[in-house]
C-alpha cells in the first residue's frame, strides 16, 4: 500500500519515541566521578598494640605479640608499658637501646661501650684454642623496679655467623660484677663487661642481649664492625 503524509508523519513519531528510550548509562561526553582514595592506614600492630620497627626481628615480634600476664599494681598501663620491645631495634658501638625485662617495672638502658680484646686479670683461662673477648657495657635503670639479676641472656655473633654464650662466673679487670648478679636501684647505672670464649683470632660482629628471662634472640642488638 503506498504510503500517506499520515502513515509518513506516525512512522516520524514511532522514531522519535523509541531514541527517547534509550539507556540510562550517561552520554560519552559525562565522566563518572573518580573513586575516592582508600583512607590510610597505620602500620598493622600486634596483639598488645606495640608498633615494630623495620629492624625488629621474627624473634622480636613473636615474643611481645604475645601477651603476658602480670599481677595487676592497679597502675593503669603500667603493664603494656614495662612490656616492650627494644626501642631502638638496632645499635652500634655507643648507642643506648632501651630494654625491659620479664618483670613488672624492670627497664634498663644499656650501651656497648667497646670491645674488649685482650682480656686483663682473667680469673680463669679459657679451654684450649680459644681466648676471652669482653663488651663493655654501660647501663641505667631507667624502671621503677630493681632490678636484680645476671646477663646471662646475652650471644656474641662471631666469624661468619657463629654464636657464643655469655661466660658467667669468670672474673676479669673489666667484669665489675657483671660475670654475676648485678642488683641497680631505679634511676642508678653501673660499668662493666660481659665476658666471652672465642677461638683464637675470632672477630665479634654482634651483641644480642635480652633482661631476665626474655630470650636473647628478643632483645637488642649492637654491631660491632
Amino acid at each position: 500500500m503506498p504510503s500517506t503524509p499520515r502513515h509518513l508523519a506516525l512512522l516520524a513519531l514511532l522514531a522519535l519515541a523509541v531514541l527517547g528510550c534509550g539507556s540510562d548509562e550517561p552520554s560519552r561526553s559525562e565522566s563518572a566521578p573518580a573513586p575516592e582514595p582508600p583512607a590510610a592506614t597505620e602500620a598493622p600492630a600486634d596483639e598488645e598494640g606495640h608498633g615494630f620497627e623495620p629492624g625488629h626481628s621474627q624473634a622480636v615480634r613473636d615474643y611481645y605479640g604475645v601477651p603476658h600476664s602480670h599481677e595487676d599494681d592497679g597502675v593503669g598501663d603500667t603493664e603494656a608499658e614495662y612490656h616492650q620491645p627494644p626501642r631502638p631495634a638496632t645499635g652500634r658501638i655507643g648507642d643506648p637501646i632501651t630494654l625491659t625485662g620479664s618483670n613488672l617495672g624492670v627497664r634498663m638502658q644499656v650501651t656497648v661501650t667497646g670491645v674488649v680484646d685482650p682480656v686483663a686479670g682473667v680469673s680463669r683461662p679459657a679451654r684450649a684454642g680459644r681466648r676471652h673477648l669482653g663488651i663493655g657495657l654501660r647501663v641505667r635503670n631507667t624502671g621503677v623496679a630493681i632490678f636484680e639479676s645476671d646477663l646471662r641472656a646475652a650471644v656474641l655473633t662471631y666469624g661468619a655467623g657463629r654464636r657464643a654464650r655469655a661466660v658467667t662466673g669468670v672474673e676479669s679487670a673489666c667484669s665489675n660484677g657483671f660475670e654475676g648478679v648485678l642488683r641497680i636501684e631505679p634511676e642508678a647505672g653501673a660499668r662493666g663487661c660481659l665476658l666471652f670464649a672465642l677461638p683464637r683470632g675470632a672477630k665479634p660482629r654482634q651483641l644480642q642481649l635480652a633482661l631476665e628471662q626474655v630470650p636473647a634472640e628478643a632483645g637488642g642488638k649492637w654491631r660491632l664492625r
